[in-house]
């Protein structure tokens, strides 16, 4: 079967086009996977999969990973996928869906971060809820020369509390020992680079600290870095519709959500498909690879 893929941008991105029966057929799986590689995400507009296509779609592109702090005791979380909604009852899986709405990167908990992501767009939202993607390779390309020389010597730590404190004006030392439980500090390379030859800078709101750098100058460079990654140039925004699947390349790319309110309505469905390659010293760590 040969695959309808329209690119959207020169450096993101493209649309496919399949029925979502056919997307599981043959060398479909394998095609997307070759195509998720080259645009980093992929768009079904509309192609309203089932769950148990999406699973089946999952379980062909890859293993997927089981995550057991995403289980709300949904029907969906009975089939292993991960409901994301607002109306949340426990504070922790609320707070990992409104930490969403800053740039990031999914599995920065494990030394091996997850491969993939598969969204889909169960009920769209009535207001704002549209899903950014930035392009680390093509940021990291765009970098003068001897500015990635001097930054590829680096190390940054990354941890939950980076990400969740920004949700709350005085953060009690209780939530600072929940989100620690979860996902302590732990640290990477800054440049992440992989076996495909391209690079990302490991950024985003779980990077807390820069090694070797006081905590005003980690920040003004971890600034800078994410303000340099997420110009317009780099970055596709989806607007959902009822029915959309995106599918995007973790290792190579930012992401986010745009704020919506409990009212929106906004439900998505997603699975992961675990990691294959590693980035650097440290040991997995049973955390929540966030989406958005």
């Amino acid at each position: 079967m040969t695959l309808q893929i329209d690119p959207i941008k020169p450096t993101l991105g493209a649309i496919v086009h399949v029925r979502a029966e056919d997307a599981v057929k043959g060398d479909a799986p394998g095609q997307l996977l070759d195509a998720l590689n080259r645009y980093n995400v992929l768009v079904f507009p509309q192609v309203d999969m089932s769950d148990e296509v999406f699973l089946q779609l999952t379980a062909a592109m890859g293993e997927k990973h089981e995550n057991k702090v995403t289980d709300d005791g949904s029907e969906a979380s009975g089939k292993g996928i991960f409901r994301i909604a607002l109306d949340k009852d426990d504070k922790t899986q609320r707070e990992f869906i409104l930490g969403n709405d800053f740039w990031h990167m999914d599995g920065m908990s494990y030394a091996t971060p997850v491969k993939a992501t598969l969204l889909k767009c169960q009920q769209a939202p009535s207001d704002g809820g549209d899903t950014g993607f930035a392009s680390l390779h093509a940021a990291w390309d765009a970098l003068p020369e001897a500015r990635r020389q001097q930054l590829k010597p680096l190390r940054v730590g990354h941890c939950l509390s980076a990400a969740l404190r920004k949700l709350y004006d005085a953060p009690t030392q209780d939530d600072f020992d929940r989100w620690d439980a979860i996902f302590p500090r732990l640290e990477h390379p800054l440049v992440w680079t992989q076996n495909n030859g391209r690079s990302s800078l490991l950024i985003g709101s779980t990077a807390s600290d820069v090694v070797g750098l006081s905590d005003d100058e980690s920040r003004a460079l971890l600034d800078e870095l994410l303000s340099w990654c997420t110009q317009d140039q780099f970055c596709y925004r989806h607007k959902w519709t009822d029915g959309d699947l995106v599918i995007f390349n973790n290792p190579g790319l930012l992401h986010r959500s745009y704020p919506y309110s409990d009212a929106a309505g906004r439900v998505m469905h997603r699975t992961t498909l675990k990691g294959i390659e590693a980035i650097g010293q440290g040991a997995p760590h049973g955390a929540l690879g966030a989406a958005a």
